[in-house]
């Protein structure tokens, strides 16, 4: 006689999905040469990047590529005559040819390589990450020329990584009964849901004031969160963020994965709003303090988890102070519509109150 038995739940459907990113060199003074994502390519004169994705038939697949030719690093101390990688959602592979470090000639490293560089700190061949890989990676311990000390130089740089999704079960055959017809009900009008709110409503500002990229790479996997709840924001080190609406400060501090990050709570709604990986905060930045939407709280980097990534914004959407959501429709939406004049605040003060660029040491390291 059977008492119990496990019954097994199918598993929630969900989109497949995938991100890809590349680009042939970035010194962080401005945005990466060469910089594509999505199903894009680029070429120049000595380089060439692409990447590609695809979620079709809830399978994820994403590839990116960078190959960089005739380099000349540092005044000549670093020289090559080709660095390529590729990234795939399954792994990362590169090659270094014709290497020569401070005019020594070095066989073509088969794995993470690394060369002292007398006196201005060292060189870094095919240096991975989860997901990505970099040709030639220089972190200068001293200041060389134009470039100061802590300063990081990239060529060919990849990364890519894809989840597969989960199909809905096919629907249950329905019997054909003819149904009773009903009387038309009177239609109600009905309150819009936060999401129109936030899609619609006045108030709102875009994030980032200036050039910038982004796609919709929410719910892309990560190996430290589980998944991406956001959107990363693209754009050269130290480009101002400003805070998307009228509200205040909360939780500002650093921490590993995030790096610098705050949150803006919106006063009319109650609505919140996760900034991560700033380079910098504004001077005058800290909990509690009431911002004006436009009003610059920080600057674009790469702290955290995000140092071997290009400079971005990562910035997510909490409804009501809950869950996070897909902040991509909003953005687009505060994008074209500009309810708020981008960096209205900025504008109105004359300044930002702080270079963009510069470092705050935080004392304080809060979890999140």
């Amino acid at each position: 006689m059977v008492v119990g038995a496990a019954v097994a739940r199918a598993p929630h459907p969900r989109p497949a999905t995938a991100q890809a990113t590349a680009f042939a060199r970035d010194d962080g003074r401005s945005a990466p040469w060469g910089l594509v994502s999505g199903n894009r390519s680029h070429r120049g004169a000595n380089s060439a990047t692409s990447t590609t994705i695809s979620t079709r038939g809830y399978k994820g697949h994403a590839t990116a590529t960078a190959t960089v030719n005739r380099i000349s690093l540092l005044g000549g101390m670093v020289r090559a005559r080709t660095a390529s990688v590729r990234a795939t959602e399954i792994g990362a592979t590169g090659r270094v040819t014709g290497l020569v470090v401070d005019g020594k000639r070095q066989r073509s490293p088969a794995r993470r390589t690394t060369y002292g560089l007398p006196g201005y700190g060292k060189l870094i061949a095919l240096d991975t990450a989860p997901h990505a890989i970099v040709g030639l990676t220089v972190r200068l311990g001293k200041r060389y020329g134009r470039y100061p000390r802590g300063t990081i130089l990239r060529v060919a740089y990849a990364s890519a990584s894809a989840r597969d999704g989960v199909a809905p079960p096919p629907p249950k055959p329905t019997p054909k009964v003819k149904p009773k017809p009903k009387p038309k009900p009177k239609p109600k009008r009905k309150r819009p849901t936060r999401t129109h709110v936030l899609l619609t409503a006045r108030g709102f500002v875009f994030p980032v004031y200036g050039r910038h990229d982004y796609t919709d790479t929410y719910g892309a996997p990560r190996a430290d969160t589980g998944f991406h709840a956001g959107n990363d924001i693209f754009a050269a080190a130290g480009t101002p963020v400003v805070a998307v609406c009228d509200g205040a400060l909360n939780r500002v501090g650093t921490l590993p994965i995030s790096g610098n990050r705050l949150w803006v709570r919106c006063a009319r709604t109650g609505d919140s709003f996760f900034y991560a990986h700033l380079s910098a905060f504004a001077t005058d930045t800290r909990s509690g303090l009431r911002v004006k939407a436009g009003q610059v709280v920080g600057f674009v980097g790469s702290t955290g988890d995000a140092e071997q990534t290009p400079p971005h914004l990562h910035f997510e959407v909490h409804p009501g102070n809950g869950k996070a959501v897909d902040p991509y429709p909003f953005l687009r939406a505060w994008e074209n519509r500009r309810d708020v004049p981008a960096a209205a605040w900025v504008r109105a003060n004359g300044q930002t109150g702080q270079q963009p660029g510069s470092l705050v040491v935080l004392k304080d390291f809060l979890s999140r």
